[in-house]
């Protein structure tokens, strides 16, 4: 009776990854998808069932009308977007009785602490380091205001998100900005100068009571306006992050897969970014390193608890790396040569779209990418 389904809002790796998660420990998925090029989680060999819809909600009333079968033994429902775990919060009192899923205990509240202002007012007050923020209607501009300032969407689901990011010395520059702004709330927050990025991931349950962080992942490099795609990975063992984070999703009382972002600055500094409630393209990562996410909390979120066995020490030099993407930012761009690059791509342990079992997804990525576009 039980299923283990995943749901995109686009056939992705980061996807793909959770397939194969799955995949790897016996387990074939049902994969729901919206956008379907270049098919990747589609046409995986762990794929064992395909469903292609017109939009995340379309998906989960699929899911409900198809696989809503047994309230004893709770079918799962995955995801590694934005927009797919806002469309399951908004259904969370429909499915919480057939599904385990990421929430926060009640419809909408996820949702909530997607808000980059109530996010980042969270972790101000748990401890961490915020840039000075403001949340203005588009075209206000504080009396407070102290350039320069970066523009970014209020939450990451919005049709703009990524493009409305400015970087703004003065105000002239800010009201430049704001003619191209379509969103009626944004969020105006204090630049901070970044050296690096740094992620940490783990799983949460009994609504943030018990997590674990499983891995702590930094950049190779710097790419401005953009993460970069090959990174250091090692364990985490930071008591005060730790208690911090512990502080945070216990408020929001989360059940599910989380990453915690961070810039670092020329001090060393972590500024707080934001919260993903959900896998991320690292996912992948804690597979190849044995401690597979996925399954992790797939588990524990069933039995309440946490495998006493889930650790494995990280190796000193592990590197992972996402190869299209990071082949065409350093490569096409002269940045690293061919034969350099083709060096850290072998000595890297975890390939994000390669995989190492499962190659039909990669080369489906590869023939889109050669015969549709020139960078995806």
């Amino acid at each position: 009776m039980r299923e283990y389904i995943v749901l995109c809002n686009h056939d992705h790796y980061n996807h793909c990854g959770i397939v194969r998660t799955l995949g790897e420990a016996g387990i074939r998925s049902i994969v729901i998808a919206v956008h379907n090029d270049p098919p990747m989680a589609t046409v995986s060999k762990y794929t064992k069932k395909k469903h292609i819809v017109s939009s995340p909600e379309d998906g989960i009333k699929l899911i409900l009308s198809e696989y809503a079968k047994s309230k004893t033994e709770k079918s799962f429902i995955l995801t590694g977007d934005d927009v797919s775990v806002m469309a399951l919060d908004s259904h969370y009192d429909e499915l919480k009785d057939y599904f385990y899923f990421y929430n926060a205990g009640e419809a909408g509240r996820i949702k909530y602490f997607m808000s980059k202002d109530i996010l980042c007012d969270l972790a101000a007050k748990h401890g961490f380091n915020v840039a000075k923020t403001w949340k203005v209607k588009t075209g206000e501009i504080p009396e407070d205001i102290e350039y320069p300032i970066i523009t970014k969407a209020i939450n990451s689901y919005s049709a703009e998100w990524k493009g409305i990011v400015s970087i703004c010395h003065n105000e002239d520059e800010l009201k430049n900005a704001y003619k191209d702004i379509k969103s009626e709330y944004i969020i105006l927050q204090k630049f901070i100068e970044k050296v690096d990025e740094v992620s940490f991931d783990g799983i949460s349950i009994n609504h943030g009571k018990n997590f674990i962080m499983i891995q702590e992942c930094r950049q190779e490099y710097a790419i401005e306006g953009n993460y970069s795609p090959y990174w250091n990975v090692r364990n985490c063992h930071n008591d005060d992050f730790n208690k911090k984070a512990r502080g945070m999703l216990e408020r929001i009382g989360l059940e599910g897969i989380f990453e915690f972002e961070f810039m670092v600055d020329q001090d060393g500094q972590l500024w707080f970014l934001e919260i993903n409630f959900r896998n991320t393209v690292l996912g992948w990562i804690t597979t190849v390193e044995g401690m597979p996410q996925v399954m992790l909390w797939c588990n524990a979120i069933e039995k309440g608890r946490f495998s006493d066995n889930w650790y494995c020490e990280i190796s000193t030099d592990f590197k992972a790396m996402a190869e299209c993407f990071d082949y065409d930012v350093r490569v096409k761009k002269g940045i690293i040569s061919k034969k350099e690059w083709k060096k850290q791509y072998k000595a890297a342990q975890a390939k994000l779209y390669r995989g190492r079992k499962d190659f039909i997804p990669f080369l489906s990525f590869m023939w889109y990418k050669l015969t549709k576009m020139e960078r995806y």
